[in-house]
């Protein structure tokens, strides 16, 4: 049993699970799952460059390159650069499409928590506060 609990809670099964619920909503909005974070990012840091987000998504330079360059492509992210480096930010259109993706994210983390109690919540989320330090330091 102890094996079994291990795959069901791993993180990929959780990725995925998110990526079923969210995928088909953002593709609804014209992104991937992998884009989101990607808007989310820009919107909490507006005048990223490339290499900010990768280190802060913690994925290869050329994930990041491909990636932005759709969005940009989609007219939801506009590079506000002068010289080689790029300057992110959300357009007008990118800050609504942010808007719709909180409300998308937040329904699937209620649904994967629904059957927590308020206390088991407290505690998941001192949790997740220890392993997010965790992560920022590696």
């Amino acid at each position: 049993m102890e094996k079994e609990n291990e795959r069901i809670c791993s993180p990929r099964v959780i990725k995925t699970y998110l990526e079923k619920t969210t995928g088909p909503k953002f593709e609804e909005l014209g992104i991937t799952p992998s884009g989101a974070p990607f808007l989310g990012e820009i919107a909490y840091n507006e005048g990223i460059s490339l290499k900010g987000l990768t280190e802060i998504l913690m994925v290869d330079k050329a994930h990041t390159t491909r990636t932005v360059s759709k969005l940009i492509e989609s007219g939801l992210v506009e590079d506000r650069a002068e010289g080689r480096e790029y300057s992110l930010y959300l357009t007008e259109e990118g800050k609504a499409v942010v808007d719709k993706i909180k409300v998308i994210m937040d329904d699937a983390w209620k649904g994967l928590l629904k059957d927590l109690t308020p206390e088991e919540m407290d505690t998941l989320m001192v949790i997740l506060e220890k392993i997010s330090n965790t992560v920022k330091e590696a």
